[in-house]
């Protein structure tokens, strides 16, 4: 098995990449509206609008840094469910 540490940067980032699309699959089940968008790094997560759940990813993050706001939004819901559960 090959570590991070080890990898060329194209590679790490593909793995982002590949961690990404899961994590947007996960957001999706989980009953999210996955919209990407340009915000310029400004106020980004979700909201609730009308009864559904809207999942902002802003593209002028890199890769990781949309990882990480996917990643915060599907542990904030699942929180927010444990709480109600």
């Amino acid at each position: 098995m090959t570590n991070a540490t080890n990898q060329s940067p194209q590679s790490t980032t593909q793995f982002a990449l590949d961690r990404l699309a899961k994590a947007i699959a996960t957001a999706k089940r989980l009953g999210f509206v996955v919209r990407s968008e340009w915000l310029g790094g400004s106020a980004t997560g979700w909201c609730e609008l009308g009864g559904k759940r809207i999942l902002f990813v802003d593209l002028s993050l890199s890769v990781h840094e949309q990882l990480e706001q996917v990643e915060a939004a599907i542990e904030a819901l699942q929180a927010e469910r444990n709480k109600t559960a």
